[in-house]
C-alpha cells in the first residue's frame, strides 16, 4: 500500500493551472471527490524535504547530484525565467523551457561574456545551468518555486556577496535584450527575460525512518545519486505490494502519474490511506483519503465546481 504520493512541479510548470489540472485528476480519479482537500501554505517541495527530515530547501544540491558534475560542486544552479514587470517593482511568474537551438545560444553567450566570473555547465535535461564561479561567494538565493508571484523584495539574495548576484543578472538581462543578437536565433522565446540564480547547498544527510521510497523523473533521480535510499519500482507495483507499510513516491508532473493504478487501487480497497501533495498556485494542495470515509453516506462528496470554489476560496482568503 502506497500511503504519500508527491508531485514536486519542481520547475513551476503546473502551478499556473491548477484548476485544469485539478479537472483532469478527478476525471481519472473519482474517488478524489469523496477526499479531503487542504490548502497548504508550503510548497510541494518543501513538504517533500519536510517529510525527508530537510529543514530548508535543498532541491538544486539533489539535481545537482544527479549530474556527473564537475569538482568542485557548482555554487549555484541559473534558471530561465519570466520575470512580470510592474512600474515599481517585480515578480517571477515561471521558469520557461527553452528550444534546443536557444539553450545553445544562451549557453555559448553566457560562457563568453562571463569568462572572467564563473564556469557555466550544460545540464543533460538542458533547462537550466550550473555554475562555478571563479572566486568565492558569500550568498543565498532562493528555488524558484518558494518565490512564484511574489514582489521581488521579498526573494531578494541574502549576504556578503548578494551584489555580486544582483550585478551578473542585470548583465545578463542585458544580454537577453541586445537586438543585435537575438534575431539570430529561431524560436526565441519572448517571454524570457531573465535567468535566476538558485544557491546549490550542501548534499542533506537523509532521515527516512521506515520508508519506501520509489518515484520517477529528475528528482526522484537526485534523491538516488545524493544517497538516498530509495527502491525503483513502478507506481503500479508499489500499489500492488502488501508489505509495503509505509510508502512515498515521488513525481515531477502530475501528467506522468499513473492515476489509472491510483483510482484502480482506491476503488479495489488496496490502498487504506493516501496523501497527495500537488502544486497549487504558489502553493500546494493536499488531498487525503481514507478507506472507511468511502462508507460514510452521510458525508456528501464534491462536485469539480463545488470543489475549486472551495479551493479558490481558501487561496484567496489566506494570502
Amino acid at each position: 500500500m502506497i500511503q504519500q504520493l508527491y508531485i514536486t512541479d519542481y520547475l513551476s510548470e503546473s502551478a499556473a493551472q491548477p484548476a485544469a489540472m485539478i479537472q483532469s485528476l478527478v476525471e481519472q480519479c473519482p474517488s478524489f471527490l469523496k477526499a479531503q482537500w487542504q490548502v497548504q501554505q508550503r510548497t510541494p517541495l518543501a513538504a517533500l524535504w519536510q517529510h525527508l527530515g530537510q529543514n530548508s530547501d535543498v532541491t538544486a544540491a539533489v539535481l545537482s547530484a544527479r549530474q556527473a558534475g564537475p569538482e568542485p560542486r557548482p555554487a549555484f544552479c541559473l534558471l530561465p525565467v519570466h520575470l512580470g514587470l510592474r512600474r515599481d517593482t517585480f515578480s517571477l511568474q515561471s521558469v520557461l523551457p527553452l528550444a534546443v537551438e536557444v539553450y545553445a545560444a544562451l549557453t555559448e553567450r553566457l560562457k563568453k561574456h562571463f569568462v572572467d566570473d564563473f564556469i557555466v555547465h550544460e545540464d543533460a535535461s538542458q533547462r537550466y545551468w550550473w555554475v562555478t564561479p571563479l572566486r568565492d561567494i558569500e550568498t543565498q538565493t532562493l528555488w524558484p518555486q518558494d518565490c512564484l508571484y511574489q514582489q521581488a523584495f521579498q526573494w531578494q539574495p541574502q549576504g556578503a556577496g548578494a551584489s555580486v548576484i544582483r550585478q551578473w543578472t542585470n548583465e545578463i538581462q542585458m544580454l537577453l535584450h541586445d537586438a543585435a543578437y537575438l534575431p539570430t536565433v529561431a524560436d526565441w522565446p519572448e517571454s524570457l527575460n531573465s535567468l535566476w540564480f538558485a544557491s546549490v547547498s550542501p548534499l542533506p544527510a537523509w532521515q527516512t525512518g521506515k520508508a519506501v521510497v520509489s518515484g520517477q523523473g529528475e528528482i526522484f533521480s537526485g534523491l538516488q545519486a545524493s544517497q538516498l535510499r530509495v527502491k525503483p519500482a513502478l507506481l503500479k507495483d508499489m500499489l500492488a505490494d502488501q508489505s509495503i507499510t509505509e510508502g512515498l513516491w515521488v513525481a515531477d508532473r502530475w501528467q506522468a502519474v499513473d492515476w489509472l493504478a491510483v483510482s484502480h487501487g482506491l476503488q479495489a480497497g488496496q490502498i487504506f490511506g493516501l496523501r497527495v501533495v500537488m502544486p497549487f498556485a504558489e502553493r500546494s494542495v493536499e488531498i487525503h483519503y481514507k478507506k472507511q470515509l468511502r462508507w460514510q453516506f452521510w458525508k456528501k462528496p464534491y462536485t469539480l465546481d463545488t470543489l475549486l470554489q472551495e479551493l479558490e476560496t481558501t487561496l484567496v482568503t489566506t494570502r
